[in-house]
C-alpha cells in the first residue's frame, strides 16, 4: 500500500485493473470484442490494427500491472490480455567479466548491421537519409532480437526488415498499409511479424524498440498479402502451420524517428 501526502492509497483491485484497461482500449479505438476477466486473466479482443498511440495509452491504463500486460493472437483475432497469474521474468544482471581465449561477435549485432547494410546499399546522395536514423535503425532490430521473448521465455521475432520509402515527387506515405496526409520527410521504416499464437510483453516491445522507433507506427494482423511490397514477411514453417489452422501472425510496422 502506498501513501500520498501521508494518506495511504489502496491500489485497485484486479477487476478494477481489467475495468481500466477495457475502457482504454475502448476509448482508444481498439477494442472490438467484448472483454472478458476469466481466472485471474484479463482479455481484451483488438481491431485488426492497433496504433503505437493506443497500445500506450492501454498499457498506461494498466498501472503497476505493465509486465504483466501481453499481445497476441486468439482465434485469429488479436488480443491485449493482462494476466495476473504471472510472474514476469526477473531481469538478468551482469556479474562482471568472464576469460574467454576471444570474444565471439553477437550474430543479432551482425543482423542489424546486415539490416542497415542492405538499405544503404540502395541510397542516392539524395536520399535525405541520415546517419543518425541509420544508428537508431540498428539498435531497434538488435534489441527485437536479443530482448523480446514470449511469456516463457521463447523467441518470437520470425523475420525482420528495414525498407526505406523516399519521397516521390515530393511526398511519400507515412504507413505501408493505408493512405495518409503526405510527407516530404523520408521514411525508414521497421517491421517485423511475431510468431503466431505467442504472447508477448507490450511494455518489452515498445522497450526494444526504443524511445526512436516507438513514436509513430502499429500492429496489425492484416493478411500479409494485402501489405505493400516489401512488408509481407515470410513465417517459419512451424508459424505457417499455425496460420493455417486459424491462428494469426502479429505485425508490427514502426517509422524510424530523428
Amino acid at each position: 500500500m502506498s501513501q500520498t501526502n501521508g494518506s495511504p492509497v489502496t491500489p485497485p483491485t484486479r477487476h478494477q485493473v481489467h475495468d481500466l484497461v477495457s475502457r482504454a482500449a475502448s476509448s482508444n479505438g481498439g477494442l472490438t470484442g467484448r472483454s472478458s476477466f476469466n481466472n485471474g486473466v484479463s482479455l481484451h479482443r483488438m481491431s485488426e490494427s492497433v496504433s503505437f498511440t493506443s497500445a500506450k495509452k492501454i498499457v498506461d491504463a494498466c498501472k503497476d500491472h505493465e509486465d504483466r500486460m501481453y499481445l497476441g493472437t486468439i482465434d485469429g483475432s488479436m488480443v491485449v490480455s493482462v494476466n495476473f497469474n504471472h510472474e514476469p521474468p526477473l531481469l538478468s544482471s551482469a556479474t562482471g567479466p568472464t576469460k574467454k581465449k576471444k570474444r565471439q561477435r553477437d550474430p543479432h549485432e551482425e543482423a542489424a548491421d546486415h539490416a542497415v547494410e542492405r538499405v544503404k546499399r540502395g541510397l542516392s546522395v539524395e536520399s535525405g537519409l541520415t546517419e543518425e536514423l541509420l544508428q537508431h535503425a540498428r539498435v531497434a532490430v538488435h534489441g527485437l532480437l536479443t530482448a523480446v521473448k514470449g511469456a516463457h521465455g521463447e523467441s518470437v521475432i520470425e523475420s525482420y526488415g528495414l525498407s526505406f520509402k523516399a519521397p516521390e515527387g515530393g511526398t511519400v506515405a507515412t504507413n505501408p498499409t493505408a493512405a495518409h496526409p503526405p510527407s516530404s520527410r523520408p521514411r525508414l521504416i521497421l517491421s517485423a511479424r511475431i510468431a503466431p499464437g505467442v504472447a508477448v510483453p507490450l511494455k518489452m516491445l515498445f522497450a526494444a524498440l526504443g524511445t526512436k522507433c516507438c513514436q509513430d507506427g502499429m500492429f496489425t494482423v492484416q493478411d500479409s498479402s494485402t501489405l505493400a511490397t516489401g512488408f509481407n514477411l515470410p513465417l517459419s514453417e512451424q508459424a505457417q502451420a499455425a496460420v493455417s489452422h486459424g491462428q494469426k501472425a502479429v505485425s508490427l510496422f514502426a517509422t524510424v524517428s530523428q
